[in-house]
C-alpha cells in the first residue's frame, strides 16, 4: 500500500532547473567534465542574471531562485519563469519549450497569448531581456485587453499563425513591432488557448459546450457519431468524481472540494468548471486534469493498435511513452514525478497495480488502474 501522505506536498522545480543545467553543462560550465553541485548552479544563475537583467529584475530573480534552492518556495512566478529563459541564455523558443515541458512541468508557451507571442518572437529573434521587456510594456494595455477565449473555436489556428508569422515573417525587432501595430493582427490573441480546451473536451459537441444554454446542458458525442444530452454537473462528476461503470461510487462533492486544496492545479469546484466550460475563466487547463480524462479514453483492444491513443498498459515504457507523446502533442508537460506530486501519485499507483496484476488482459488492467486511482484519491480527499 502506498503512503498517501507522501503525495500531499508539492514538488520543487529547483530539481528541474538543476537537471536542465546539468544536461546542458557545456553551455554553463567552463569545464564540462566537472560535476556541478546545486550551490554551483545557483552561482551560475546569479552570475548570468546579473549580466542580463536590470538591477530591479535581478533582485527579484535572485531572491526567487535562492528560495527555490533552499526549498522555502516550490515554484517560480510567471515573470521570473520568463526571466529564467534569458538567464539560461536560451537561443530559441524551441529550447524554452524543452525546458518547460521536459524539466519544469509547465505548459508550453502559446502563440495565442499576446504576451507569450512576444516572448516566443523575442527568443526566436534573440532579443535581450531589456528589449523584450520594453516591447511587453509598450503593449501591456493590449495584453490586458485580450478576450478570455478566442472568438472562433477551431483547432490549428495557432500553429498556422506560428508558421506564417513567427517562422516566415518575423526577421527583426522592427518586423515584430510592425505586426503588433496592425490592429487587425491583434484580433487573433486571447488569454486562453483552444488546443488544450479541445483536447479535454474531445467527446463533446463543441458549439453546445462553448455556448452552454440556460439549463447548463451539453451534448456528448458517442462512439457511433450520435449525441446524447448530459448536464454539465453530470460531466463534472464524471471527470472530477472519477465516475465510471465499474469501480464503485464516485467521489462526493465534499471530497472533490477537499482535493481542490490538495491538488489545486488538477481539481476545481463546479462553479469554476462551469466558467472553464464557457470560456470565462482565464486559466490554463493542467496536465493533471487532462490525464484524469485521458486514462479513460486510452484504447486497449488489439484491433485498435494502429490508433495513436492505443496503449499496452502492461508495458511501463509504452504506457509512459504514449502518455508523454499525447501530452506533448497538446502542449502539456510530460509526466514528471520528481516535480509534480500528482504525476508521482498516478505513476506509483500504476506500478503497484502492475506489480499486483502482471498477467491480466489489457482492458482489465485499465479498469483496475482506474479503480485504484479512485480509491487512493478518495483516501487523500478524506485525510
Amino acid at each position: 500500500m502506498l503512503n498517501i501522505t507522501d503525495y500531499c506536498t508539492a514538488g520543487n522545480i529547483w530539481s528541474g532547473i538543476s537537471s536542465y543545467v546539468k544536461d546542458h553543462k557545456e553551455s554553463y560550465a567552463a569545464d564540462p567534465a566537472v560535476s556541478l553541485s546545486d550551490d554551483d548552479i545557483l552561482k551560475i544563475l546569479k552570475s548570468n542574471a546579473k549580466e542580463v537583467l536590470s538591477p530591479k529584475d535581478y533582485d527579484s530573480f535572485r531572491k526567487a531562485v535562492t528560495s527555490l534552492k533552499k526549498g522555502s518556495v516550490k515554484f517560480l512566478k510567471k515573470e521570473n519563469l520568463y526571466r529564467l529563459f534569458f538567464v539560461l541564455k536560451l537561443e530559441s523558443d524551441t529550447q524554452a519549450h524543452n525546458l518547460l515541458l521536459n524539466y519544469l512541468h509547465q505548459n508550453e508557451l502559446s502563440a495565442r497569448s499576446l504576451d507569450e507571442f512576444i516572448l516566443i518572437a523575442a527568443l526566436k529573434l534573440k532579443l535581450s531581456w531589456e528589449e523584450t521587456s520594453e516591447i511587453r510594456k509598450t503593449y501591456n494595455d493590449k495584453i490586458a485587453a485580450q478576450p478570455t477565449a478566442p472568438s472562433v473555436l477551431r483547432e490549428g489556428d495557432t500553429a498556422e499563425t506560428y508558421q506564417s508569422v513567427i517562422d516566415e515573417t518575423l526577421r527583426s525587432r522592427e518586423d515584430l513591432i510592425r505586426f503588433l501595430d496592425d490592429s487587425q493582427n491583434l484580433d487573433f490573441f486571447a488569454k486562453t488557448r483552444n488546443t488544450q480546451y479541445l483536447a479535454l473536451f474531445d467527446d463533446v459537441e463543441l458549439e453546445v459546450l462553448y455556448n452552454a444554454d440556460s439549463e447548463q446542458t451539453i451534448r456528448l458525442v458517442t462512439d457511433y457519431g450520435s449525441t446524447e444530452k448530459e448536464t454539465m454537473l453530470e460531466y463534472y462528476h464524471s471527470l472530477f468524481g472519477l465516475q465510471d461503470d465499474s469501480s464503485g461510487p464516485m467521489l462526493s462533492d465534499d471530497e472533490i472540494a477537499s482535493l481542490c486544496t490538495k491538488f489545486e492545479q488538477v481539481f476545481m469546484t463546479y462553479d469554476n468548471f462551469c466558467l472553464l466550460v464557457q470560456r470565462k475563466r482565464p486559466v490554463d487547463i493542467s496536465s493533471g486534469t487532462f490525464l484524469l480524462s485521458l486514462f479513460k479514453k486510452l484504447l486497449t483492444e488489439d484491433s485498435e493498435a494502429d490508433n495513436d491513443f492505443y496503449v499496452n498498459f502492461l508495458d511501463y515504457d509504452e504506457f509512459t511513452g504514449v502518455c508523454n507523446d499525447i501530452l506533448n502533442y497538446f502542449g502539456f508537460p510530460v509526466l514528471n514525478p520528481a516535480i509534480d506530486s500528482f504525476d508521482r501519485l498516478l505513476l506509483d499507483i500504476y506500478k503497484e497495480t502492475l506489480d499486483e496484476n502482471p498477467s491480466v488482459t489489457n482492458s482489465c488492467f485499465q479498469k483496475l488502474y482506474l479503480r485504484n486511482i479512485k480509491n487512493y484519491i478518495k483516501q487523500i480527499a478524506n485525510l
